[in-house]
């Protein structure tokens, strides 16, 4: 039991977030005790919602398991916010909340009619958050973007990938979690500022420029160089070669990825050597095979000149023992090693993680006890922790009503019969109604 006070106890936060960026930032916020209220409608629900089913789930509203990873500790609560009734309610619940979050497209919330100075008017003290691709001014603010678009236009993508072929770009939607994560500082700065001076504010969050810092070596190169981006990839090159720069720190080689025993596509161990010292116990470690000693790899610099035949030399070694075989073999002799992991040994196999208790355990009313990851912060007297799982569609809806608002179950009920939280031609328990955004 988590006996550790709850940073944001007390906090409300109206979250109108979907997909992943801004689904993040509320995710954090509940995991430190906020009551987060997600606002939906369910012929438009949050397309995670339809993400990622387990092989084993029948698809529903509720069932989709990149929705409930992301939604974790959340509350929901459906309203059809084009109506009238609808919008008073909403506008209610901004007077009884600490805080705004959405992450739609700019000017979106704008044509609503809930731009900051109109919360403001609601509620003067509020704090809105908003995250969108490009931020909500400048000449491109309408650029509509996902994650993977903002990483094309901050530079990461030019810079991934091997040099001399073209960008591979990221493989999950970084900027999404970067810009989550950003939201959620920013939002828990707000709320420090409130604390000190009772005033509010407008966060404004571009997920190009969270972005910057992960290509600031890039960027530092233009402004001390006037150079170019290279895209060096994972290839080591001399410090004489003042055309291309290596951002890792010292040059090592080998320094690389290689494949090892087994058929799954993750069977790869990282290996690196920096110094001729690290080179014969390299040597050492792997039982001194012929190709070891070709005095074309004698030193670094010989290494790095040659280090795609040193590299075949080496894979045609690793291949023949699993990644944790040849991680632990090469530790032995203080050398850098590390297996590639994927799901199952994250989640089964490493022991770290499962100290850290970074995966918790979940029951859900549908899905049965699952694992989530957790938040990757440790406190000593208040870490943020998942309180509860996901939430089904409009599950609080009594309880935003009730509680925070005071309605009456006769006003509730009307309400009901004119369709403000629920669909009239939708069957809570139907599924086919609904179809996916993309």
């Amino acid at each position: 039991m988590n006996i550790q006070q709850d940073l944001l106890t007390g906090i409300r936060v109206l979250d109108f977030t979907w997909s992943v960026s801004g689904s993040t930032t509320t995710r954090i916020l509940a995991a430190m005790g906020a009551e987060v209220i997600k606002v939906e409608w369910p012929k438009t629900p949050d397309m995670m919602r339809f993400s990622m089913y387990a092989k084993e789930d029948e698809p529903g509203l509720d069932n989709g398991a990149f929705f409930n990873s992301l939604n974790v500790g959340k509350r929901s609560f459906t309203i059809n916010i084009k109506s009238a009734e609808g919008m008073n309610i909403v506008k209610d619940l901004i007077r009884k909340s600490d805080v705004i979050t959405e992450n739609f497209s700019a000017g979106v919330f704008e044509k609503w009619g809930l731009d900051y100075d109109s919360l403001k008017e609601i509620n003067e003290g509020i704090i809105y958050m908003s995250i969108s691709g490009l931020g909500h001014t400048g000449r491109q603010k309408n650029y509509g973007t996902w994650g993977p678009t903002a990483a094309a236009l901050s530079g990461m993508t030019y810079i991934s990938g091997l040099p001399d072929t073209h960008p591979s770009g990221w493989g999950y939607s970084i900027l999404d979690i970067v810009a989550g994560y950003t939201g959620a500082f920013s939002v828990l700065t707000a709320l420090f500022h409130k604390k000190r001076t009772g005033e509010g504010q407008y966060i404004d969050i571009s997920q190009v420029e969270t972005a910057l810092p992960l290509v600031g070596t890039n960027l530092l190169n233009y402004f001390v160089n006037g150079r170019s981006s290279h895209p060096t990839g994972n290839r080591s090159v001399l410090s004489a070669d003042f055309n291309k720069i290596d951002f890792r720190g010292p040059a090592a080689c080998p320094q690389n990825t290689y494949r090892c025993a087994g058929d799954d596509a993750n069977d790869y161990c990282v290996i690196a050597i920096y110094d001729n010292n690290e080179w014969e116990r390299f040597k050492a470690a792997i039982g001194q095979p012929e190709w070891v000693n070709d005095e074309r790899f004698a030193d670094l610099n010989g290494r790095i000149q040659h280090q795609d035949e040193l590299d075949q030399f080496i894979e045609e070694y690793t291949s023949r023992f699993t990644k944790y075989e040849i991680m632990e073999k090469l530790q032995k002799y203080d050398l850098v090693a590390a297996a590639v992991q994927q799901n199952e040994d994250i989640i089964e196999t490493d022991a770290q993680l499962q100290f850290r208790g970074l995966f918790e355990p979940i029951n859900h009313p549908l899905l049965g006890e699952r694992l989530v990851e957790g938040i990757p912060i440790k406190m000593s007297e208040s870490s943020p922790y998942i309180h509860k799982s996901a939430p089904l569609m409009g599950e609080d809806n009594d309880y935003v009503l009730k509680e925070i608002l005071h309605f009456s179950d006769k006003e509730i009920e009307l309400m009901h019969d004119h369709g403000v939280f629920w669909p009239l031609d939708m069957s809570k328990d139907s599924f086919k109604a609904v179809r996916p955004l993309w």
